[in-house]
C-alpha cells in the first residue's frame, strides 16, 4: 500500500482492465468452481422436472419427428417415404436419439434432456467468455428452467429445441474465435449455424446474425488485417452452406430431390403466407400473454435491457452482439405469423442473455453508488425469486400433476394419449410387415405401432389449406392408399386433426367414406367424450354411434 492508504498505480490498472473486460465484483470474487455449483443446483432443479414429465405421451409433431427417426434407422428416406416442408435435421436428430435411447416417448424426452444439458453448459461456457461469468449463469440457468416451461409447451422435444442446442454450440466456438479470429474457428461457428438451420428453415436469421457479427469482430480488428478478414469470413460462409448441401447431394444421389424441392420450398412458401400480419399480431399476443405472466419480471427486466445493455460497461461490439442476437433469435419466430408457443424457445438463449446483462447492470450501477460490493450478490437472489415465482405460479405442472392427465388438460381432445391404445390394438393384431394409413394428422399412431405409413402424408391439414396444391395432395394420398390396400385405416374425425375450412376441397371425406364402407369394416372406436376421459370399444364392441363429438374409428381390411 502506499503512505496515504491507496493501492498501488499498477494494482488499480489491473481492476480498470478487468471492468473493462466486463468482469463484476462478484464475479472477481466467486472462483469458477462456484459458479458452476451454482448452476449445478439450477440444473438439478430444472432436470427433476423434465425427467418427471418425460412420460408425456407424443404430441403430433413429435409424432412426425418420431415417426421419421424410426424410417431412418430402417434405411428409408424422408421426403421419399414420407413427407414434410420441415428440413431434415430433427428427424436425424430424433433417428440419433431413438438408437441411444430406444424408441419410446420416454426415451425421446430423456434425449432432450440430455440435448438440453449441453445446452445450458455450451451457453454457460459461451456467455462466459464473451460477457462475465454471472451473466453466463443467470444465462444459461434461465435458459434452463424456461426450456421446460408449461407456456412454452417445453416438455415436447420440438426442433427449436435442437436449434437452441446448435445456435449454442456455434456461440462456443465464436466465443473462442473472438479471442485468436483464426479461419477454422469461424468456420466452426458457421457450420452450427447451418446445422441450427437443418433443425428448422426459420433458424436461417441466426446465419445472417452470425455473419454480422463475424463482420463486425473483423473490422473492429486494429489494426485491420484484410486478408485474414477475408479468409475468415470466407471460411464462414462456406462451413455455413455444408449442411444444407449435404443435404441436397443425398436427396439427388437418392432420387428423392424433387420431393424434397416441392415441400421443403414449393409448399413451404405457401405455407408461410396464409397468415395476414393483423392475424398474427393476435397469434403473437394470444401466446405472449401467458408467457408475460409465468415470467413477468423476467421480460421486465427484458424491457429495461433495450436501455441498460447500451448503458453497461461492456465494449461496443459486445453490446452489439447482444442486441443483434434478440433481434434475429426473435425474427425466428415471425415467419408466416404463427407465432406459436414452442417456436419461441429458439428465443430463449438471446433473451435470457438480455435479461441477465439487464439485471448485472442495474445491481452493478448500485453497487457503484452504494460503494457496497456484495449489493451485486443481490442480483443472484432476484434471478432466484423469478426462478421461484415461475415454478410456484405452475406448481401444478413442475410438481404434482402426473403427466397423462397433464396431457390432457394441455391438450383437451387431441387424441394423444388415446393414440397409445390404437397403436397398441393394431400392433398386436398385425404383422411388422402390415402396413396402415391414418386419416388425419397423428402420426405418433404409427411410431407407437411400429408399423409402416400406407401414405406418405403424415399430415391431413396441409390438404385442407387454401393453396394451390390442396387437391393435388388429397388424390396423391387416395393413390397411395389404394395402391398399398393397408390392413388397418384410422380415421380420425378430430377437427385439429385436419383443421378444415369452410373452402377446403372435400374430395377425401367422400373417396374415404365410399373406400372404408366397400373394403374395410369397423373393429375400433375411441370414443372422446370429454377432455379427461375417453372411452375405447374393440372388434365386435366397436359397432355403435359414438357419444362425443369427436372420435376415431379403426378400420381392418376385410378378408
Amino acid at each position: 500500500m502506499s503512505k496515504k492508504g491507496k493501492p498501488p498505480v499498477h494494482v488499480k490498472q489491473n481492476k480498470d482492465a478487468a471492468l473493462k473486460k466486463g468482469n463484476s465484483s462478484i464475479s472477481s470474487a466467486l472462483s469458477d468452481k462456484l459458479f458452476w455449483v451454482l448452476l449445478g443446483i439450477a440444473v438439478l432443479v430444472f432436470s427433476y422436472i423434465r425427467l418427471r414429465l418425460s412420460p408425456m405421451p407424443l404430441e403430433r409433431d413429435e409424432g412426425e419427428y418420431a415417426y421419421m427417426g424410426k424410417i431412418i434407422l430402417d434405411g428409408f428416406l424422408p421426403y421419399k417415404e414420407a413427407y414434410n416442408m420441415k428440413l431434415p435435421g430433427t428427424y436425424f436428430m430424433y433417428a440419433f436419439i431413438e438408437l441411444i435411447f430406444g424408441k419410446t416417448f420416454q426415451g425421446i424426452h430423456i434425449g432432450l434432456w440430455v440435448f438440453n444439458l449441453f445446452t445450458v453448459a455450451l451457453l454457460f461456457l459461451s456467455i462466459k467468455k464473451l460477457f462475465s461469468p454471472l451473466i453466463a449463469l443467470l444465462t444459461a440457468s434461465m435458459f434452463g428452467f424456461m426450456s421446460v416451461s408449461y407456456n412454452f409447451l417445453g416438455f415436447a422435444a420440438h426442433a427449436t429445441h435442437f436449434v437452441a442446442f446448435f445456435v449454442s454450440l456455434a456461440l462456443f466456438f465464436f466465443a473462442k474465435y473472438s479471442d485468436n479470429k483464426k479461419w477454422l474457428l469461424s468456420g466452426l461457428t458457421g457450420l452450427m449455424f447451418g446445422m441450427a438451420f437443418l433443425m428448422k428453415q426459420q433458424a436461417v436469421f441466426f446465419i445472417l446474425f452470425g455473419g454480422i457479427m463475424i463482420l463486425i469482430y473483423e473490422l473492429s480488428e486494429k489494426p485491420l488485417k484484410i486478408s485474414k478478414a477475408i479468409l475468415n469470413i470466407l471460411s464462414y460462409s462456406v462451413f455455413v452452406c455444408i449442411p444444407y448441401l449435404l443435404v441436397v447431394l443425398l436427396m439427388v444421389a437418392n432420387g428423392a430431390f424433387d420431393k424434397f424441392w416441392f415441400w421443403t420450398y414449393q409448399y413451404a412458401s405457401k405455407y408461410i403466407s396464409q397468415v395476414t400480419m393483423s392475424t398474427g399480431y393476435e397469434n403473437l399476443k394470444m401466446t405472449f400473454d401467458p408467457i408475460w405472466g409465468e415470467y413477468k419480471f423476467f421480460w421486465i427486466f427484458f424491457f429495461l435491457g433495450i436501455i441498460t445493455v447500451w448503458l453497461s460497461r461492456f465494449k461496443v461490439q459486445e453490446k452489439i452482439f447482444a442486441f443483434l442476437f434478440i433481434v434475429f433469435a426473435f425474427l425466428t419466430t415471425c415467419p408466416g405469423f404463427y407465432f406459436r408457443q414452442h417456436y419461441f424457445i429458439s428465443l430463449i438463449p438471446a433473451a435470457a442473455l438480455f435479461s441477465a446483462i439487464s439485471i448485472d447492470s442495474i445491481f452493478y450501477y448500485f453497487s457503484l453508488k452504494s460503494k457496497v460490493k456484495s449489493m451485486q450478490n443481490v442480483s443472484i437472489l432476484v434471478f432466484a425469486l423469478i426462478i421461484i415465482a415461475a415454478l410456484n405460479q405452475n406448481s401444478f405442472y413442475y410438481f404434482k400433476k402426473k403427466p397423462e392427465p397433464l396431457c390432457r388438460m394441455i391438450y383437451g381432445g387431441n387424441p394423444f394419449t388415446e393414440s397409445l391404445q390404437i397403436a397398441k390394438y393394431i400392433n398386436q393384431n398385425s404383422a411388422p410387415t402390415d402396413k396402415i394409413a391414418v386419416l388425419g394428422s397423428e402420426p405418433q399412431i404409427m411410431f407407437y405401432a411400429n408399423r409402416k405409413s400406407a401414405t406418405g402424408y403424415l399430415y391431413t391439414y396441409n390438404m385442407m389449406e387454401i393453396h394451390d396444391y390442396n387437391k393435388q395432395m388429397q388424390h396423391e394420398m387416395i393413390s397411395e392408399i389404394e395402391k398399398e390396400k393397408p390392413l388397418y385405416i384410422v380415421y380420425c374425425n378430430i377437427r385439429f386433426s385436419w383443421l378444415g375450412r369452410t373452402n377446403s376441397p372435400k374430395d377425401i371425406f367422400e373417396w374415404s367414406q365410399k373406400y372404408t364402407t366397400t373394403n374395410y369394416q369397423v373393429v375400433g372406436l375411441v370414443d372422446i367424450v370429454s377432455n379427461t376421459s375417453s372411452n375405447y370399444y374393440w372388434d365386435a364392441d366397436a359397432n355403435r354411434q359414438p357419444e362425443g363429438k369427436e372420435y376415431v374409428l379403426v378400420y381392418k381390411r376385410k378378408v
